[in-house]
Formats: C-alpha cells, structure tokens, sequence
C-alpha cells in the first residue's frame, strides 16, 4: 500500500513538472527502522531545477494530496539551492543520508560531505531553540495532565532527531530506531534516560498518568534535555 502511494505521487510529480523534475528522495529512520511507523514519519525531498509560482501552483494540488493521505510535507529544493545549503542544513542533510531510497530520478546525496563545525553549531542551536520553545509550552499544558502528557510525546520525536547528530559528533553510526538512539545516548553521555525511554512509550502505548506522574515525568524530561545541551556546547 505505501509503495503505490511512492509510485502515485512520483507519477503525479512527473505529469506536473515533467523535464524540470530532477529528483524524489524518500528517506527518514522510517524506510529502516523496525516496527511500524507511521505515514508521517515518511519524508520527501523533491528536487527540481526551478520552483517558479507556477511550477508551486501545478505542485500545489499534488502535496495537498499527499499530505491528506497522512504523510508529512515534502521538501521542495531546486538544484542550485541544494550544492549551496549543504552548511546551512547539516543535521537535515546528515539525516536524509542515513537512511534514504531515490524513487525517481538521480541521486542528489551521492558524494555530500557534511561539515562537522556546521554540524555541531546547527545542533546546539535546534537543541536550545526546541528547549525554548518547550518551557513556553508546558505553561498552558500544565493545567491538564492529558494535555502536558501529549506535549511529551509530540515533541519527543523532534528531540530523538536532535539526538543523532549529537551521535554523528562523537564519532558514531546512529541508531535507526528512536528507542536505540535514546539508549546510545545514555550510554556515551553517562546519564539517566528513564524519562526518554518513558515518554517514547506513551508515544506508542498511550496511557493515562496521574497529575503527579505527568509532572515528575516532565522534570527529568527537561534534565535530560539540559544534560545533551551541555554535552554538545562542550563537543
């Protein structure tokens, strides 16, 4: 079934930009990872040689599609922006190269050196703005224990992402799997990731938590996050 959503949307994407589609790239820890991701988890990257606004109002009609048959948005590049945003977006592109399969065209990863100063800057920079951004949230969810419970395991996913360039910068092959790298981390970084692997549960096994549960369970969430930071602000 998501192999003829693959085959659809590239036929779509072919009908629409024809001899400007340069490339479609799946990839995400979804396409290797074992269990069973969800269609969100799927990533496109589409490479074109332009994007005008007609080109983006032909493509407009097949993303609307694709995004309603539950997958994330597509990332839209031309090939001239992808040669120069390689230091722009290194945890992008070093995620993309993990784990990807071209469904059309040339492979637009092949031969991408990713910069480890590039890396390590992006990294602590995503890690504080999302740690931010956390703290904001949490001050209307903490009125609700079901509320606080889902902005856990929303925003879990975003972090796990976060934690495999950390592994990419200590030297390692990251973990496909979001409960591997949660483990990998603790094991390089020295420290507890009970709160992790708890919230990544709740993410798959939805439960509910009682108030003092859901609050305790938020504070080792944040000192975990605050152990990573520091972590990556010394690499």
């Amino acid at each position: 079934m998501l192999d003829e959503d693959f085959r659809n949307l590239v036929n779509q994407l072919q009908s629409v930009h024809r001899d400007n589609l340069v490339s479609v790239v799946l990839y995400g820890s979804a396409i290797e990872a074992p269990g069973n991701p969800r269609k969100s988890d799927y990533e496109v990257l589409v490479v074109a040689h332009r994007f005008s606004v007609d080109d983006l109002r032909r493509t407009r009609p097949v993303v609307q599609n694709w995004v309603g048959l539950g997958y994330a948005m597509p990332v839209l590049f031309t090939t001239d922006e992808l040669k120069h945003a390689l230091d722009v977006y290194p945890i992008e592109f070093t995620q993309m190269k993990r784990a990807y399969r071209v469904l059309s065209g040339e492979d637009p990863l092949a031969g991408v050196e990713i910069s480890n100063a590039n890396l390590r800057w992006e990294t602590e920079h995503e890690l504080r703005g999302k740690l931010l951004r956390l703290r904001s949230l949490y001050l209307p969810a903490s009125t609700s224990t079901s509320d606080l419970t889902n902005l856990m395991t929303e925003s879990i996913v975003s972090f796990v992402k976060l934690m495999r360039p950390v592994l990419t910068l200590l030297g390692e092959h990251p973990p496909l799997g979001r409960l591997a790298t949660i483990q990998r981390i603790g094991e390089r970084l020295g420290m507890e990731t009970g709160p992790l692997v708890r919230i990544l549960q709740l993410r798959s096994e939805p439960s509910e938590l009682l108030e003092l549960e859901a609050q305790d369970l938020f504070t080792g969430y944040l000192d975990c996050l605050d152990h990573i930071i520091a972590a990556v602000d010394k690499m």
